[in-house]
């Protein structure tokens, strides 16, 4: 993940779990992408991590599959702010990323949305 701006979502690498879905179906790509509503270039980037899929593709992903979202997420998530300089810092599984004080409430709001959607697919 690079640097986000406040418009840009959070944004997650989930080809792995893709690919083992698609295998798990003995399903070809065509296939998995009309199930998810992608074209088959745009699913075939996601599957090798070329892109990755906003908090919203993920849980409509997983509701299409009918996988646990959790099974999409990593399973670290932290914030920090201790630079001084008006920036947040967050990782979210091994990936580091910068954002302003602005952004803090959007990081939150996903933050709680995360706990949530996991508490509900349990």
């Amino acid at each position: 993940m690079g640097n986000s701006n406040q418009n840009s979502g959070m944004k997650l690498k989930v080809g792995n779990r893709l690919f083992s879905a698609r295998e798990e179906r003995k399903i070809n790509q065509t296939e998995m992408a009309k199930i998810l509503g992608l074209s088959q270039s745009a699913y075939s980037r996601l599957e090798v991590n070329e892109t990755s899929a906003e908090i919203e593709q993920i849980v409509n992903f997983a509701k299409l599959l009918q996988i646990p979202v959790q099974e999409f997420l990593p399973e670290t998530c932290a914030i920090h702010s201790n630079n001084g300089n008006g920036q947040i810092g967050f990782v979210i599984g091994n990936s580091y990323n910068y954002s302003d004080k602005e952004s803090l409430h959007t990081i939150e709001l996903k933050d709680q949305e995360l706990t949530f959607l996991k508490r509900e697919n349990q």
